[in-house]
């Protein structure tokens, strides 16, 4: 149960409503305890790619906001056929709209207070208007879904994800050394050792706007060049996914690009987010070299979470993604997850018990073969 002191309701929310928003999500996100991405500066940029009707769910207690959501509505067919409505919590369910990938997704909260607030909206959700029949969630954490779970009983995992990240405080002054593998830190040094070898090595982190902007044009060559015949394919090739990040670069200081050059041209990128004295990696475009010695990743990375530990940043998170070279630079492992949550509706629960039968007989198959 939560405080019954705190009130949750959901209206309709439209653009022109944007401006004063804008004060509200601003003064509870300094009461807030949250990441990057319920911060202001990527909500705002975030709401102006959405097209679909949104209704923002708003907590009270004492007759101040102490909770803020945005859910998005879209409408789809189970089974091809019977149409439902779905809503979105700070996603649109659009593929192009949603390659920004928001992670460490939940409702803007009060931090002090931040479970009782969580459960109201999830309450004021389960109550509200019945037309909608499914609401998904993520990526997220355990917290978050608990809320939900304990109020839908019908529940999909459409998505699972380990996330790692280094924590900084158990940093006592060499990340090198008292973090990494004996394994990890040789690679390391031996690339480092070879990029030498090749010429004049130099990191800088870039943090000035004009610059940053003056970059993106290289970055996007190089992560295209790498991602975009992938099924996924790269956001540089998305003019939604653009716009974001152009609206993000310049309406606020949270975009920072580490930088590794040889001989003056840069051999790599890292897009990271800094908020709250957090540091979130974002985006990497890296150059390949024929010598698999050369880790330009690993290099770039040792050097850019070296650079946030003596700046006084609390922690490198690598977000959302299973990844070798994610496990051995961190020192911490966390799961995330996206969820379809849903009132018992028929359609629903047969749709789920299809495909989790498609995926058992999947399973046999590929075990046999």
């Amino acid at each position: 149960m939560y405080d019954q002191k705190i009130t949750a309701r959901i209206k309709p929310l439209v653009l022109s409503e944007k401006e004063m928003l804008a004060e509200q999500w601003q003064h509870l996100e300094n009461r807030a305890n949250c990441s990057m991405f319920l911060s202001w500066s990527w909500i705002s940029s975030w709401l102006d790619l959405v097209t679909n009707k949104m209704f923002i769910i708003e907590a009270y207690e004492s007759g101040q906001i102490v909770g803020l959501g945005i859910m998005v509505e879209k409408r789809r067919k189970v089974f091809g056929l019977f149409p439902i409505v779905q809503w979105f919590l700070h996603r649109t369910g659009d593929v192009h709209q949603d390659q920004i990938w928001i992670e460490h997704n939940d409702f803007l909260l009060a931090a002090d207070i931040a479970n009782d607030v969580r459960y109201a909206m999830t309450e004021a959700l389960y109550k509200y208007d019945n037309k909608f029949k499914e609401i998904i969630v993520g990526l997220s954490s355990k917290k978050v879904f608990d809320c939900f779970h304990q109020r839908f009983t019908q529940s999909s995992q459409l998505i699972e994800s380990a996330g790692y990240v280094v924590d900084f405080s158990s940093i006592d002054k060499n990340y090198l050394q008292e973090v990494l593998s004996k394994n990890t830190r040789s690679q390391i040094i031996r690339s480092n050792k070879i990029l030498n070898q090749l010429g004049d090595l130099t990191f800088k982190v870039v943090t000035e706007i004009g610059e940053i902007n003056s970059l993106y044009e290289d970055i996007a060559k190089i992560h295209i060049e790498r991602w975009g015949n992938t099924e996924e394919g790269s956001g540089f090739s998305n003019k939604a996914f653009i716009a974001f990040h152009q609206q993000l670069v310049n309406t606020a200081n949270t975009v920072q690009i580490a930088v590794l050059s040889l001989n003056d041209i840069p051999i790599g990128y890292l897009i990271n987010f800094i908020y709250k004295q957090r540091a979130y990696f974002y985006l990497s475009a890296l150059t390949s070299f024929n010598n698999n010695k050369i880790k330009v990743g690993l290099t770039l990375h040792e050097k850019t979470i070296d650079f946030y530990v003596k700046k006084g940043i609390k922690s490198y998170d690598f977000l959302g993604g299973e990844a070798r070279y994610k496990r051995s630079l961190s020192n911490k492992r966390y799961e995330l997850g996206l969820y379809s949550f849903y009132r018992k509706n028929w359609l629903l629960v047969i749709e789920r018990q299809l495909k989790y039968l498609k995926n058992k007989i999947t399973l046999l198959v590929s075990k046999v073969t």
